[in-house]
């Protein structure tokens, strides 16, 4: 992601249970249009972006090229995939964007994971 090819890799621990909600996460890829909505409020950096078959998810600002005030174009793929996580698990940060970081866990699955949960 934009801004984040200066993350080292680093080991984390959740410290407490974190459950996936979205099962049918949205992605979006490079050069797509999206409608833009509103930033979010607690995660700075943050905005609302829809795809065009309505579909949407937070998307990090540096992923997206404003094209007027409501529509961006996505620069940079982005999986609104959250990983979930129990209590004490290991995983590997491979980068942090805003506030949340994309994490692989022992079993080789990847998502996003809030800071607040790791440590």
């Amino acid at each position: 992601m934009s801004g984040t090819s200066k993350f080292k890799e680093q080991g984390k621990t959740s410290n407490a249970d974190y459950t996936v909600v979205d099962r049918s996460p949205v992605c979006l890829k490079v050069g797509e249009t999206v409608d833009l909505g509103m930033e979010d409020k607690v995660w700075a950096g943050w905005v609302w972006a829809s795809n065009q078959e309505g579909r949407g998810t937070y998307v990090p600002v540096t992923s997206l090229e404003r094209v007027g005030e409501e529509q961006a174009t996505v620069v940079e793929e982005f999986q609104a995939v959250d990983l979930s996580l129990k209590k004490g698990e290991a995983v590997t940060a491979l980068r942090e964007v805003c506030g949340w970081f994309w994490c692989r866990n022992a079993a080789g699955a990847e998502g996003w994971v809030p800071d607040y949960v790791l440590s």
